[in-house]
């Protein structure tokens, strides 16, 4: 995560204390929606959320985690980005090196560039980490929590830690981090959705049990839906401990 002005990571804390709100919003999220850095990406994140069939609010959440909408942030392991997406990683999903320099719509000389250079580009960011995310929701079943575990520590690592977060205080942290920011961003309403469309689709609570509230997504067109079956996201899953990121 990209650090602020005072050197603290960008993100919520969670209290752990009963009695207490689990999330403590910094101060800075408050006016995040009039900020320049997150009005210059929305047509971004709508157009991710539109295509990679994901939650708007939750893809702000993801970038609002992990980079604090800084585009040039680059984490000490080499992630880059508003997504934080290491370069292998964008390989897979789109991201791919010039060969050579290129010409633009104009015929302009662009010259040559690599993933990294690449990944600062807000769009190509989005892009490439929505697509990521979506895969990792598809590949645990819709469970938020473990999709967000595998894209801070990898599915590998969910994977060996038996379909569960693992075991690292980062991780954990993390994603406590998401899912508070996640529904400090999501529009009141009445049941745990985002107002949809024809072309956003709407979550809709068809069942819990245990702690876990099952949406699925509707408000698609048929054609749609037909491509794409109707995703269960897996909120409030039981997180293993307090610790943050």
């Amino acid at each position: 995560m990209a650090p602020d002005e005072t050197g603290a990571a960008v993100g919520v804390k969670a209290t752990g204390k009963a009695g207490e709100p689990a999330f403590k919003v910094p101060t800075r999220f408050a006016r995040l929606d009039s900020s320049k850095s997150y009005k210059a990406v929305q047509k971004h994140i709508q157009e991710a959320a539109h295509k990679h069939l994901i939650d708007y609010s939750l893809i702000k959440a993801v970038i609002a985690a992990e980079s604090g909408f800084d585009p040039a942030a680059v984490s000490p392991k080499g992630a880059v980005g508003l997504m934080q997406l290491m370069p292998t990683t964008a390989e897979q999903y789109g991201v791919v090196a010039d060969r050579s320099a290129r010409m633009d719509r104009r015929g302009k000389l662009l010259p040559a560039q690599s993933v990294e250079q690449k990944l600062i580009d807000p769009r190509t960011n989005i892009q490439a980490g929505s697509r990521y995310l979506a895969y990792l929701l598809k590949m645990f079943k819709g469970e938020l929590p473990l999709a967000l575990a595998a894209y801070n520590a990898g599915e590998g690592a969910v994977q060996r830690a038996g379909n569960k977060i693992p075991n690292y205080k980062e991780t954990q942290g993390y994603v406590k981090t998401v899912l508070g920011l996640y529904e400090v961003f999501k529009p009141p309403a009445s049941l745990p959705a985002v107002s949809g469309s024809a072309a956003f689709p709407t979550g809709v609570a068809i069942g819990q049990s245990s702690g876990r509230m099952r949406v699925e997504f509707g408000g698609m067109p048929t054609a749609s839906v037909k491509a794409n079956p109707p995703m269960l996201v897996d909120y409030g899953a039981p997180l293993l401990a307090d610790s943050v990121r």
